[in-house]
């Protein structure tokens, strides 16, 4: 029996690359989430044309579906396949490494039903599931994780061609009235919810939403995807890509030409990622599409890198790490802030009356807020507040958060 203690990973042993990674996946996080509490997402065409400023807000969203969607969660997915990948090589054989990671997990899961259940658009009871089987695989060989990776991710592809042979024909698409439908509620219906004065109202509209949500993985084959990246951030740190080789030009050009020129064709085609194909056109728009996802994630990655090592101390990667440093607590406070601006039940309701530009004005100061907070916060304490607690939770003991005085 292996007698070695499994212990937390400590806070000076952070490799701050991925922190600062985190914190730049967080930023564009927010943007692309900001659509949902904001109303925007739900809101019926015409009234987001009554609310004027349609010109650049419609360039502002071709800007965030071209450089944004799909991007950054790619990268944060990545990022969870190197932490595992991280805590894995450190502890992996240690006594208790399996049953700690499981308990983190279910934690993990616990946090995002909760989550979830507040907003539809959570992330991290998928990411819990997903992990599991992430931590299943832990022991394959390096050649086979990387192949097992792209088969995961391009697996939805080959059901997406099976579904449309099926039933795929049979399911009646709702007109696009907004940027989100239902084939259910109207959008208005789902704004009405949500400009409630009534928790209950709120509650009811999110809980149909989430069902939906839920529903969506299967025509975009979300679960396959998130794990084939958790795989692949495994590799790609294991080989050491991620922190060295994603910044060598002879990577990172080829990465972004990639990127650019499939995210591009992907603009030029009619067709969605989360609607089941009914015909080969779509098809070909999801392949083109999630090429283009993954190429222009891994440039953005490589990039960051070397900015990063060309400028250690710039200003801007030390507000960046602090922020990573607390990813959960921001990811989650994105939510809590999103739904104290924009939901009439709990503060100031700017539900579906802000345009695009405005809503993303508000996304910056929400940052502003975060980084601002985030360099306080580490002055004084070791670890994030959430970070902290699941930690805590996790081992079954209370560790100290405050940095000790010099």
């Amino acid at each position: 029996m292996n007698q070695k203690e499994m212990k937390p990973t400590l806070a000076k042993n952070r490799i701050i690359f991925l922190d600062v990674l985190r914190g730049f996946a967080l930023v564009g996080i927010i943007y692309a989430n900001i659509l949902s509490w904001s109303g925007l997402k739900f809101l019926p065409f015409e009234s987001i044309k009554a609310l004027g400023n349609i010109e650049t807000d419609t360039t502002l969203y071709n800007l965030l579906k071209f450089f944004v969607d799909t991007k950054f969660y790619t990268i944060f997915s990545l990022l969870f396949g190197i932490g595992f990948y991280i805590q894995y090589s450190r502890n992996g054989d240690k006594d208790g490494f399996d049953r700690t990671y499981l308990k983190r997990l279910g934690i993990l899961f616990a946090i995002g039903v909760v989550h979830a259940l507040c907003w539809s658009g959570d992330i991290l009871t998928l990411y819990a599931l997903m992990g599991v089987l992430l931590w299943s695989m832990r022991k394959l060989e390096t050649k086979n994780i990387l192949r097992l990776s792209i088969i995961l991710f391009t697996f939805p592809l080959l059901l997406d061609i099976i579904y449309m042979y099926t039933f795929a024909q049979d399911i009646v698409k709702p007109a696009a009235t907004a940027l989100k439908v239902y084939p259910d509620m109207a959008p208005d219906l789902i704004v009405e919810g949500f400009r409630s004065t009534q928790y209950i109202d709120v509650f009811k509209t999110n809980l149909h939403n989430l069902i939906w949500r839920w529903y969506d993985f299967i025509p975009s084959g979300r679960p396959f995807k998130v794990l084939g990246l958790f795989m692949m951030g495994f590799y790609l740190h294991k080989i050491g890509f991620i922190t060295d080789g994603s910044k060598k030009l002879k990577y990172l050009i080829p990465l972004l030409i990639l990127g650019l020129g499939f995210t591009g064709l992907a603009a030029t085609m009619s067709g969605s990622v989360a609607s089941f194909s009914k015909d080969w056109g779509n098809v070909l728009y999801k392949l083109t599409h999630e090429i283009g996802q993954v190429t222009l994630g891994l440039s953005y990655v490589g990039l960051l890198a070397l900015l990063v090592d060309k400028f250690p101390k710039f200003f801007l990667f030390t507000l960046l790490k602090n922020y990573g440093q607390q990813s959960m607590s921001s990811y989650l406070g994105h939510t809590f802030m999103g739904i104290f601006v924009f939901y009439p039940f709990f503060a100031l309701g700017y539900f579906g009356e802000l345009t695009l530009q405005e809503t993303f004005q508000i996304a910056a100061l929400i940052l502003v807020f975060q980084f601002v907070f985030a360099v306080v916060w580490f002055r004084y304490f070791s670890f994030g507040p959430i970070e902290w607690l699941w930690r805590c939770a996790t081992y079954g003991k209370w560790f100290p958060i405050r940095k000790k005085k010099n």
